[in-house]
């Protein structure tokens, strides 16, 4: 089991982050990197990838270098990732952080996505916040894991994050270069001081641990080795809220699509 310190859990609630050592094996390390380059492959038959361009505004055209690749929920072609080191250690982690009432591990709601950054990819992740993409008039408690599957310095696209951003709530995002095609969501300019910003190297088998309401950044892969990182979000079952959120900025893409698809058809 993993366990965390008082120390790590108190920089978890006052930061909205903390950052862990390695805590996974090296027998680990490499069963998921080849679980992850094979599902990063591109079908050899010519069809569609599992995977898709976070950050283009067509998911389905050829990967680029300035490409986000992101596959969601990998575990629905990887069985045993549930049993899995790396997924075991999340909730763990979860367990540890969040405020369990009266739940318990196996109520735990989980949520699993691979990121790679190719070598020299340009391709940055935008400042936002997770749960600015999610329902706005649900109460969520959610925390991500995000294991680093090699050493991983700034230069190649380490987390970054705002320390304290988590009690400011959910700020205002727009659609990335304010492009409604796009999925990525960025901050407003203004909305929040990005000066505190922290980067957090990893090693090999390390993990970063973030609020859901924390904002966070990579930037692109300078180096000449592939940035691998595969995530879980964890939380307590969601509830309805008393009083509904406005998050405009989803509103706007689902009338796009909306629009789109009626125009299409």
């Amino acid at each position: 089991m993993v366990r965390l310190s008082d120390k790590r859990k108190a920089a978890y609630h006052e930061q909205g982050f903390a950052i862990l050592s390695s805590i996974l094996d090296d027998g680990e390390l490499e069963k998921q990197r080849v679980t992850f380059d094979r599902l990063f492959t591109p079908p050899g038959d010519g069809g569609k990838p599992l995977y898709f361009d976070l950050t283009g505004d067509d998911p389905d055209a050829d990967l680029n270098p300035s490409s986000v690749p992101q596959l969601l929920h990998p575990s629905r072609h990887v069985p045993d990732l549930p049993e899995s080191q790396a997924w075991q250690a999340a909730l763990d982690i979860a367990e540890q952080l969040l405020d369990m009432g009266p739940h318990a591990r196996e109520d735990l709601v989980m949520r699993d996505h691979m990121i790679v950054k190719p070598p020299g990819a340009t391709g940055s992740t935008p400042w936002h916040q997770d749960e600015a993409y999610w329902d706005e008039g649900t109460q969520y408690q959610d925390l991500s894991v995000w294991f680093a599957l090699q050493d991983t310095t700034e230069e190649m696209g380490c987390m970054q994050f705002i320390p304290g951003s988590h009690r400011q709530g959910i700020l205002p995002h727009h659609s990335w270069k304010h492009d409604p095609k796009i999925i990525a969501l960025e901050v407003d300019e203004g909305a929040t001081d990005l000066s505190s910003a922290v980067s957090c190297p990893l090693t090999a088998g390390g993990a970063t641990i973030h609020s859901s309401a924390t904002l966070h950044h990579t930037s692109g892969n300078c180096s000449d080795v592939p940035r691998r990182a595969l995530i879980f979000t964890v939380g307590t079952p969601p509830t309805k809220r008393k009083e509904t959120r406005d998050f405009y900025w989803n509103r706007r893409e689902r009338d796009y699509k909306k629009e789109y698809l009626d125009t299409e058809s």
